[in-house]
């Protein structure tokens, strides 16, 4: 595929301009921007979301203008987005099988073919097990390994590693190189730079809606990739600021919700972050879904500031003063049609009431302040979130939860799909709410922000913990181990 002087202008001052790329059959080009800088929208473009307003895409070398995802779809191009467009009501086998086997479906053969690909790729998921019992980065696996059920000339991954732990992410990479094995192009959209050289051939930067730089990947470096996204470097990629913690706020003693946890026991206290860690299916989504009544417990005990709490719903958590940002911003958090200062201030809004209705003015404000202070972009509070970059919604997300002035916030993936830039953004956030006394669990599958953020970090394994070391103690070996071991 190639693709020739796209150009489309949108609302604001963003425009794509002049955009040249190409892939090769086989080959592998990685995508980079900071958020908003307009990957993802090139993609749109190029496979019939957008219509581009000068320019040209060639596939095998003939002109092609796609006006639906579906008929890119037909013509071999498959775009898969951050919203999976995945079915949860359906079994994994039906949802990779159902649409490439068409009038040849039933359910057995689409059973064992799922086995086959998954017996190729070593995929640890049963293929009769409903789909919305998996966790995030396994639905990601399996929006991916669909990408291999249907021919295709060229497929585009958008940031499909984005809640990935390591191990899955291996997995995912056997898939990657089976698409370039089978003669497929992959253009790949990643925000973790560390993915490049492992994956990719060539990479070309994206910044401001123009094409920076295209270059094989071992011909360029990180603090050079940075430079070219940002327009400036990153030395302090996590900014820990030190905070002496205090007492307990947060007690968890045995908790057990089946089938996932058993015999969960931490501590939490005043100004601290905890991290916590682990493979694909270890538990980490459950236990931050249990502590705010979303998933049942059925036996343990949660005590807050000394008392033992009872949550049942997150209207509960959040009388309790804790407050989640959830794995899954598309199905859980975000309300893509409201503007920016609904999204943030939807679970917040008795805090402005008066005896006259809602104090719009201090509303608005709060919103810009917000905006400001995590680099959301544009930031207006008449925005509507769903036009805005994967990013910039997650930011405004997390927006949404420091705006609930809770005490114990639990970030499940607070980066996933932000730009190196963006997560310092999120970072610097996260140092303010403790330095005035809020404390975190930070749930993440990526290592390095663990140990880059986290003042003391736990590893879950099948449900349990399996270790639980200080911020000087730890090393991604170490971590690697606990998380691994049978």
């Amino acid at each position: 595929m190639e693709v020739t002087n796209l150009s489309r202008v949108f609302r604001g001052d963003f425009a794509l301009s002049r955009i040249n790329l190409d892939v090769m059959p086989g080959e592998v080009h990685v995508i980079v921007g900071e958020n908003g800088s307009g990957k993802s929208v090139i993609m749109k473009t190029i496979t019939g979301l957008f219509a581009p307003d000068s320019g040209e895409v060639r596939l095998d070398g003939t002109p092609v203008r796609f006006s639906s995802l579906h008929e890119a779809r037909a013509a071999g191009v498959i775009y898969q987005h951050q919203d999976l467009q995945l079915f949860d009501n359906m079994s994994v086998a039906d949802n990779v099988c159902l649409e490439s086997m068409g009038r040849t479906y039933s359910e057995m053969r689409s059973l064992m073919r799922c086995r086959d690909i998954f017996a190729e790729l070593e995929v640890g998921l049963q293929p009769s097990a409903l789909l919305g019992t998996l966790g995030y980065a396994e639905k990601q696996l399996v929006a991916v390994i669909k990408t291999l059920a249907t021919p295709a000339r060229v497929v585009i991954l958008d940031e499909p590693s984005s809640a990935m732990s390591e191990s899955e992410r291996e997995v995912l990479f056997r898939i990657v190189r089976a698409l370039r094995t089978r003669g497929t192009g992959v253009f790949y959209i990643s925000h973790r730079l560390d993915e490049i050289r492992e994956i990719g051939d060539r990479v070309s930067v994206i910044h401001r809606g123009h094409r920076a730089v295209t270059s094989p990947v071992h011909d360029v470096s990180r603090t050079s990739l940075v430079r070219l996204m940002t327009g400036r470097s990153h030395h302090h990629r996590y900014p820990r600021t030190e905070v002496v913690s205090g007492p307990v706020v947060l007690s968890v003693r045995h908790l057990r919700s089946d089938p996932v946890l058993s015999d969960i026991s931490f501590d939490l206290h005043k100004g601290e972050i905890v991290g916590i860690t682990g493979l694909m299916g270890s538990g980490r989504t459950r236990l931050a879904h249990c502590l705010i009544g979303e998933q049942p417990v059925q036996a343990g005990t949660v005590t807050i500031r000394g008392k033992a709490t009872r949550i049942t719903t997150p209207g509960e958590a959040l009388a309790h003063g804790v407050v989640l940002v959830p794995e899954d911003r598309i199905h859980d958090a975000l309300f893509s049609r409201f503007d920016l200062t609904s999204n943030v201030t939807i679970s917040s809004l008795s805090r402005f009431r008066t005896r006259f209705g809602l104090d719009l003015p201090t509303i608005r404000d709060l919103v810009r302040d917000y905006a400001e202070r995590l680099a959301i972009n544009p930031g207006l509070p008449d925005d509507i979130v769903g036009e805005y970059s994967g990013g910039n919604q997650q930011k405004a997300i997390v927006a949404r939860a420091f705006m609930n002035r809770g005490t114990i916030y639990l970030l499940d993936e607070p980066t996933r799909g932000v730009d190196v830039a963006a997560k310092v953004d999120i970072y610097n956030a996260m140092n303010d709410l403790v330095a005035k006394g809020a404390s975190i669990i930070l749930f993440s599958s990526e290592i390095d922000e663990i140990l880059g953020m986290a003042d003391r970090i736990m590893v879950l394994a099948k449900g349990r913990i399996a270790g639980e070391m200080s911020r000087s103690q730890a090393t991604k070996e170490a971590i690697l181990n606990l998380a691994t071991d049978d």
